[in-house]
């Protein structure tokens, strides 16, 4: 009798261990998806801020843009419309892809769709940016053409042309530097999912 009370003490304060073991668990997971929130908004905020602010940017900047090429260089009408076109393109792809990693979508309680929510963002951003920068330089070596060809306006002196070959290497490199950024926190972003999911 006094065995099977002992053995009936034993299994309660094993019930309580695990009981007990179970809360820490359930606590610990709890913190982990809260710390993993915070990490999601910590990297996608400023990539959603920008992208938001980028496409209102571009839209700003067609009418200025239009007048600039029109009225103070003279390019004709083709390349403007082109670039207009792209600008407009741009802000509304950076407006549909950013909504696609919303908080909503990035909530931690669905973590395998978070991670494929981001890695899909992350593939079209990649897409987008190597199609866009030669789209840019083939505008504009096409703008030169239209400018100084079959015009009397005389070509460039040297300091001018690398003053403006220097512009554009600045803006290309902080094209780059931005996107590399992106990718990085992006990289960052999916490798938490990845620890958290195999704790």
């Amino acid at each position: 009798m006094e065995n099977q009370n002992n053995n009936l003490q034993e299994l309660e304060q094993l019930r309580s261990q695990v009981a007990e073991f179970k809360s820490r668990m359930e606590q610990q997971e709890i913190v982990s998806r809260h710390l993993l929130d915070e990490a999601m908004k910590g990297h996608v905020s400023w990539i959603k801020q920008m992208s938001v602010w980028g496409g209102v940017v571009d839209l700003a900047l067609v009418p200025l843009v239009i007048y600039a090429l029109r009225g103070i260089v003279g390019v004709s009408w083709l390349p403007i419309i082109a670039v207009c076109i792209g600008m407009v393109i741009e802000a509304f792809f950076n407006f549909w892809n950013v909504s696609t990693i919303r908080d909503k979508y990035l909530a931690a309680n669905d973590v395998i769709n978070t991670q494929k929510r981001l890695r899909t963002y992350k593939r079209r951003e990649k897409l987008y940016f190597y199609i866009i920068i030669p789209f840019l330089l083939l505008w504009f070596v096409w703008l030169l053409f239209d400018v100084y060809s079959g015009k009397d306006i005389p070509f460039p002196s040297t300091d001018r042309l690398i003053f403006h070959f220097t512009a554009i290497a600045i803006i290309l490199a902080i094209c780059f530097y931005v996107f590399f950024r992106e990718m990085r926190s992006l990289n960052k972003a999916v490798k938490e999912i990845d620890e958290f999911v195999k704790q």
